[in-house]
């Protein structure tokens, strides 16, 4: 079998259904005259067995751990991501009165 190529953006998607991973990936289309926004189209849909992705994840770490040895991606904080309502949780809260 020869292998062929398969080429995405990013990835949209990643679901388990039972022992698989469904990861589906996207590309960019392109905007059109009157919108001038990009969207991310499915493209393929890539499924593992739960056991061969956990098997892939030192390859993957090591590739990331050379790619940033390499100076070819920075090391950065982790986004923080705002959560509803978080804001008034710092506020202490006050008893209501008892009679």
């Amino acid at each position: 079998m020869t292998p062929s190529l398969l080429f995405a953006d990013r990835i949209r998607n990643i679901a388990v259904t039972g022992s698989l991973i469904r990861i589906e990936v996207g590309v960019a289309s392109l905007p059109t005259p009157t919108d001038a926004k990009a969207e991310l189209v499915a493209c393929h849909t890539l499924a593992l067995p739960l056991d061969a992705l956990v098997a892939s994840m030192g390859m993957l770490e090591a590739m990331l751990k050379q790619l940033v040895a390499d100076v070819v991606l920075k090391v950065q904080a982790p986004a923080t991501v705002p959560v509803p309502g978080a804001e008034k949780a710092d506020t202490p809260r006050r008893r209501p009165a008892t009679k």
